[in-house]
């Protein structure tokens, strides 16, 4: 029965509404100085993408998985990857097609469902770099993504893959894009379309006469971006259509290892199947983490010198997978609350 019921996370008082549990990280989190190994990579579909590196010498690999318009270089990717390197993991974190640094080689962008882009770049990294055990890790979009490709692609998983830990996972889209809908998702959604409009913009210019560019004027919201274009691109009857088939907890019977889920309960982004306490319940490998705080991806740590608490906690799933200490998957009763005059951003 793999639901913690305690979590480790403890918000600081007076900190943990949603949206500033949300928004003020991203402002105020310090970056880790991490300096990577960019490798360009083209797929056997003539796909383009930009690979990032940071290796120890290890033949252990953590794959990270960044949230929707994200990209290596962001904040939350930076702190698993010192936290992994400081315990001799290499690190890989691929950048999506689309919105970060490549647009990719032909007329599509990285979905929540493009799971054949993750195999294509898991076997990549075994292949060329000889790991013996490789651990996904995801936020957001990238969690619903690498549970989607663990669960759904289940029989092809190459045997090193052990399992991995994920964060803010919108594994059920179309709860989420409900909540996408309200007024206040409104305006998250507006950081996001921002990019993505501009994204088709550029696909434009690149295949003339192929996107109508027309259809920009009706969107509005996160729906509307994928009823008129990721749909029709990707062989969708719709938006509908999509988020079911693209949704990680349509699947989660199927899941083979070990998975790690912190899916906080004040997460403005997540609703629904978000939260799969029954499926948990009775899961061999689903293990299903609920903080009361954290927002969406912002976990405020308390503690000026400590290590943010998604990465710490991601390391101690992981390194007890690796290690076979299948009893420490599920971690001892959180301690005493910390002091509440400093924090980690």
């Amino acid at each position: 029965m793999p639901l913690i019921s305690q979590s480790s996370y403890q918000p600081p008082f007076l900190l943990n509404n949603r949206h500033l549990q949300t928004i003020l990280p991203s402002y105020m989190r310090k970056s880790e100085p991490i300096e990577y190994d960019r490798e360009t990579y083209t797929t056997p579909e003539d796909d383009v993408f930009f690979l990032d590196w940071s290796r120890v010498g290890s033949d252990r690999l953590l794959i990270i998985s960044h949230g929707l318009c994200g990209h290596s270089r962001r904040h939350y990717v930076l702190s698993l990857v010192k936290a992994f390197n400081d315990i001799g993991w290499d690190c890989l974190c691929w950048n999506y097609r689309g919105t970060g640094p490549s647009t990719g080689g032909r007329l599509s962008f990285t979905t929540n469902n493009s799971t054949n882009e993750l195999g294509y770049i898991i076997r990549h990294a075994i292949e060329t770099g000889h790991y013996r055990q490789v651990a996904l890790t995801g936020y957001s979009m990238g969690g619903n993504l690498d549970m989607l490709y663990l669960c759904r692609e289940a029989a092809s998983v190459p045997k090193e893959v052990i399992g991995g830990a994920f964060f803010c996972a919108t594994i059920d889209l179309t709860a989420s894009s409900h909540l996408f809908s309200s007024a206040i998702g409104r305006l998250y959604a507006s950081h996001f379309l921002e990019q993505l409009k501009a994204l088709i913009r550029t696909k434009a210019v690149e295949f003339p006469g192929k996107l109508d560019l027309s259809l920009l004027d009706k969107v509005h919201s996160m729906d509307d971006f994928d009823e008129y274009y990721t749909a029709p691109m990707f062989g969708f009857k719709g938006a509908d259509d999509y988020h079911s088939k693209a949704s990680a907890c349509n699947h989660l019977e199927k899941l083979r290892v070990p998975a790690l889920v912190v899916n906080p309960d004040n997460d403005p982004f997540l609703a629904g199947d978000c939260y799969p306490v029954d499926i948990a319940r009775h899961s061999k490998n689903l293990y299903l983490e609920m903080p009361d705080g954290g927002g969406h991806c912002g976990f405020i740590t308390p503690g000026t010198n400590t290590e943010w608490w998604p990465a710490r906690r991601a390391k101690e799933f992981i390194t007890a997978l690796s290690e076979g200490r299948t009893n420490d998957l599920i971690p001892p009763p959180p301690p005493p609350s910390q002091s509440l005059l400093n924090w980690h951003w």
